[in-house]
């Protein structure tokens, strides 16, 4: 169970402020995107576009990991201008491990955020990085699988 209990949980993404940041050393925020960040297949609304620009003010870079396509990730990130890994494979680490040492990040200074305990808190826990579950945006545009597996996330948390 200790794989899937996040270092932190916080209701909205934008609770993690540069404060926040420096007073946890990140310096890299590998995030998810839909349900996290957006609501699935949806662009990110201003929230995320201000959230994103307080970020590159303060030196923090923001990697997106999607399951989605690259193609979403793509329309997602490019008019951000912030970088996206699509067809991660998330929980699996492999993609995300090979990202890392092209760019020389480190996973002490690394968090990673999602909204799902099987595979964003899993995947950044098998990364030996700090999580942040962040309660998911949109949820009833969720698909069926999706749905699905919240079940199975809220018998887990009663555990905590």
């Amino acid at each position: 169970m200790k794989y899937f209990q996040p270092d932190f949980e916080l209701k909205h993404f934008t609770e993690i402020t540069s404060e926040w940041l420096k007073s946890n050393n990140v310096k890299t925020i590998f995030s998810d995107l839909d349900s996290t960040l957006a609501i699935h297949h949806q662009p990110g609304g201003d929230d995320v576009t201000q959230w994103v620009n307080s970020l590159k003010e303060n030196g923090i870079d923001l990697v997106i990991v999607s399951n989605n396509s690259q193609g979403r990730v793509d329309r997602f990130t490019t008019p951000l201008g912030i970088q996206g890994l699509g067809w991660s494979g998330k929980p699996g680490i492999k993609k995300i491990e090979q990202f890392m040492e092209e760019k020389g990040l480190e996973r002490e200074t690394s968090i990673f955020l999602g909204d799902q305990l099987f595979t964003d808190v899993w995947c950044g826990k098998r990364l030996k990085m700090k999580t942040v579950l962040v309660h998911p945006i949109g949820e009833e545009h969720e698909p069926w699988n999706i749905r699905l597996k919240r079940v199975f996330e809220r018998l887990i948390r009663r555990s905590w």
